[in-house]
C-alpha cells in the first residue's frame, strides 16, 4: 500500500476544510496549486489584517455601495460575520490599532469600525472632496498614536494629493497637508511622523503634526517606504535602494538594483529585503547596505516580501496599480515563492492554471496574524500555514 506524504495529507484534510467553505470537493487532478485552510466568494478584496486578539477582518476594492469596506471574518472557515458598508466608491486597504480598523472610500468617507462589535464607531467626510478625481485610494489608512494619516490620492498623476489627519478618538480633522506632487507609493510611519514619497522624485519627511521636517530630491519616482530604528528605506527609479536617515533625510547609503521597485521594502532587526521590477529578491545588511544574497524571480515583485514566521513570503505578477512612469507590471507569470532568511528558495508555486483554483486570478498576497492570504479577483483564500511553514 502507498504511503501517505505529509503534502498528500494535509491536501486531504484542506479539501474537506474547503468544502465547508463552500467550495465543490476537487479531485486530485483538480486541486489547487497550494494548501489551503479555506476559500470564500469576496469579490474584490483590498486587504486582510489582524487584531492583537486575532480578529480577522478584510476589505472590499469593489465600488458598490453594498460591498463591505471593512468586514469580520470567521478565521476558521473564511465566512463573513459582519460587514459595515459606505458611499459608493471604490475603498482602500484596510489598516487596524488597538482593536480598530481604518479605511478610506473613493466616495468621500474616512471611517473606524470597532472589530469587536462590527460597528462604526465613526465617519468623516473626505473634505475637499474632488468629484472628478476622487481618489484612487491605493494605500492605507496609517495609524499614529492618537491619530490616523489618510493619503488621499487622485487618479491623475499630475494632480498634488494630500495626507488627511484625524483624531482617532472621534475622527476629527486635525490637519490636512497638500503634497507638491502625487504619491508614488504607500507613504511609511515613524514614531513621531510619516516619509512620503512623490512621483516627482522628491521624499518628504512630516512630523505628527503635519509640519515638513525636511525634503529630499532623489531625482525619480519611489516606492513604498520601510523604516525601522530611524532609517526609511525605498526604492527608485534611478535603479537604487536608499537608506535615508528619517530625521534629517541625509541619505546614509545607496545600492544599485537593475531596476525600480514597486513594493514596500521589509525591514527587520539587520536586514532589508527587497523585491525589484528587476526580477529578483535580494537581502542588504540594515547597516553598511552591502548586498547578502540574490535570488532570480519569474517577474517583478508585485506583493512582498512579508515575513511569516521566519520565512519571507512573496509574489511576482498579479494585478499591482503601479503610478507614473514605469507602465504596466506584466501580469504573468503570477508565481508565490517562499525562502528561507538566508536566501533558500523553498518553494515556488505558479498560478497560472486558473482551472485549477476557483475564484479567478491570484492579484494580491498578504499576511495578518502570521497567515498568508491570496486576494483573487472573485474570492479570498486562506493558505493552509504549514504549506508555508513545512516548504
Amino acid at each position: 500500500m502507498p504511503s501517505m506524504t505529509r503534502r498528500g495529507a494535509l491536501g486531504a484534510l484542506v479539501g474537506a476544510v474547503g468544502s465547508v467553505a463552500g467550495c465543490a470537493a476537487l479531485g486530485d487532478d483538480d486541486a489547487p496549486p497550494i494548501e489551503r485552510s479555506w476559500y470564500v466568494s469576496f469579490r474584490e478584496p483590498s486587504s486582510v489584517a489582524a487584531t492583537a486578539d486575532g480578529k480577522l477582518l478584510a476589505g472590499s476594492h469593489s465600488p458598490f455601495r453594498d460591498r463591505p469596506i471593512v468586514a469580520g471574518l470567521d478565521t476558521g472557515t473564511g465566512e463573513t460575520t459582519w460587514s459595515v458598508t459606505t458611499s459608493k466608491g471604490r475603498k482602500s486597504p484596510v489598516a487596524v490599532a488597538d482593536g480598530w480598523a481604518y479605511a478610506v472610500s473613493a466616495g468621500g468617507k474616512v471611517v473606524a469600525v470597532d472589530a469587536t462589535a462590527g460597528e462604526s464607531v465613526w465617519r468623516r467626510e473626505l473634505d475637499p472632496f474632488d468629484e472628478a478625481d476622487p481618489g484612487v485610494v491605493e494605500f492605507a489608512p496609517i495609524p499614529l498614536g492618537d491619530r490616523v494619516v489618510a493619503p488621499i490620492s487622485g487618479i491623475q498623476d499630475d494632480v498634488p494629493d494630500r495626507l488627511l489627519c484625524v483624531a482617532r478618538a472621534d475622527g476629527e480633522t486635525l490637519f490636512t497637508y497638500d503634497l507638491p506632487a502625487s504619491l508614488s507609493g504607500a507613504p511609511g510611519a515613524l514614531p513621531d511622523g510619516v516619509v512620503a514619497p512623490l512621483l516627482d522624485g522628491r521624499v518628504l519627511g512630516l512630523d505628527r503634526d503635519g509640519s515638513v521636517r525636511w525634503t529630499r530630491d532623489v531625482g525619480a519616482a519611489l516606492s513604498a517606504v520601510g523604516a525601522a530604528d530611524g532609517t526609511a528605506y525605498l526604492g527608485a527609479a534611478t535603479e537604487e535602494l536608499l537608506a535615508l536617515d528619517a530625521a534629517t533625510g541625509t541619505v546614509e547609503w545607496r545600492r544599485s538594483l537593475e531596476n525600480t521597485v514597486f513594493t514596500r521594502p521589509l525591514v527587520t532587526d539587520d536586514r532589508v529585503y527587497v523585491g525589484g521590477a528587476d526580477y529578483s529578491l535580494r537581502a542588504f545588511d540594515a547597516a553598511s547596505g552591502r548586498q547578502l544574497w540574490r535570488d532570480d524571480l519569474d517577474n517583478a515583485v508585485t506583493h512582498g516580501p512579508t515575513a511569516v514566521g521566519d520565512r519571507l513570503v512573496t509574489l511576482v505578477g498579479g494585478r499591482r496599480e503601479v503610478r507614473g512612469p514605469s507602465g504596466t507590471v506584466p501580469f504573468t507569470p503570477t508565481t508565490l515563492y517562499v525562502h528561507d532568511r538566508d536566501g533558500t528558495r523553498l518553494r515556488r508555486v505558479r498560478f497560472d492554471d486558473k482551472q485549477r483554483f476557483d475564484g479567478g486570478g491570484v492579484e494580491w498576497m498578504g499576511a495578518a496574524g502570521g497567515t498568508v492570504y491570496l486576494g483573487q479577483t472573485f474570492g479570498l483564500t486562506r493558505v493552509a500555514p504549514e504549506a508555508i511553514a513545512d516548504a
